[in-house]
């Protein structure tokens, strides 16, 4: 039997409806804003400023500043003609650590912007831009912007160029610029309102059919469904190493904490025989002197005490009772 083509390979093994593919797919808005002219415009909506010229330097790009260091991929990573960098992410799953990711994200994209024995002032302006279908902050804010601010005097920005916004794609229209409304209902709808919201959605109806576009997709699900299984068997095998060697300690521990309560429980209940039968014969020897001072015979004592005459004379010679 002859091997199949690659591409029929791949419909075999999963289904995609490209015709649902809009531009939040994070696939989808990585190749839409591959076009700077794009973009541009869609940085100038989000951030509300004019930029001359933006390079669209990668979509999906890598970055690790160092071997060890962990390696992040930027969505969409470019530059303006002043040097300045901007990554935006599209955000469709919640996350709370995004904050932090941020964070790493600046610091390697600063990495990336200045070489070793550079001087810290050739940094230029650093921006990271969340689009999120969801509100991470829960104020029902379409955009949310963080710069370095002096908490005891607001009016002293540290001035260190990094500047990171959330937009939610949800959020209440108040207060937002008209452009940046068409841009957010777009994403939110995906019906376009304006001139450029219209010339993104030609552009994701112009890559949905696009062959080598699909093709390019669904290898990169396949190596996503690959990692997902790798990371899903990987993680069932350290979860059940790592149940059997709980469970041997709590064995251990519940065995041992067992074995005390046993053994006191063993111990109060030989100690309470012991006393018993120590109880009785004691109180056996006493009734045994009392009946011989009354000049009774053994025979007579074994009788009143239900005990054999061996028993009795055994009591006598071992405890010392005096006939």
């Amino acid at each position: 039997m002859g091997h199949l083509p690659e591409r029929e390979v791949f419909h075999m093994r999963r289904h995609i409806d490209f015709d649902k593919i809009g531009i939040t797919d994070d696939v989808m808005f990585c190749t839409v804003l591959s076009n700077s002219e794009d973009c541009r415009e869609f940085l100038q909506r989000i951030l509300g400023i004019e930029i001359e010229e933006i390079v669209v330097v990668g979509t999906q790009v890598s970055m690790k500043s160092n071997f060890h260091a962990k390696g992040v991929r930027l969505d969409v990573y470019a530059k303006d003609k002043k040097g300045n960098a901007y990554d935006i992410e599209m955000q469709t799953t919640k996350m709370r650590e995004l904050p932090l990711r941020s964070r790493y994200y600046h610091s390697e994209m600063d990495s990336y912007q200045i070489a070793a024995g550079e001087k810290y002032g050739n940094l230029k302006h650093s921006i990271v831009i969340f689009v999120c279908n969801f509100d991470l902050f829960a104020k029902n804010r379409s955009v949310y912007t963080f710069e370095s601010i002096c908490r005891e005097d607001t009016e002293i920005h540290l001035q260190d160029k990094r500047k990171t916004i959330f937009i939610n794609i949800n959020g209440s229209r108040e207060d937002v610029p008209e452009e940046l409304a068409h841009l957010l209902d777009y994403l939110k709808t995906k019906t376009p309102t304006d001139g450029f919201t219209e010339r993104l959605e030609q552009r994701v109806l112009e890559i949905r059919r696009d062959t080598e576009w699909r093709d390019d997709y669904m290898t990169l699900e396949m190596k996503m469904d690959e990692k997902y299984e790798q990371g899903r068997e990987q993680g069932l095998k350290e979860g059940i190493t790592k149940g059997i060697q709980q469970g041997i300690e709590q064995g251990i521990e519940q065995g041992i904490e067992q074995g005390i309560e046993q053994g006191i429980e063993q111990g109060i209940e030989q100690g309470i025989e012991q006393g018993i039968e120590l109880g009785i014969g004691q109180g056996l020897r006493v009734q045994i002197q009392k009946k011989l001072n009354k000049g009774k015979s053994i025979s007579q004592i074994a009788d009143e005490c239900e005990e054999s005459e061996d028993t009795i004379r055994k009591i006598i010679s071992e405890k010392g009772i005096s006939e």
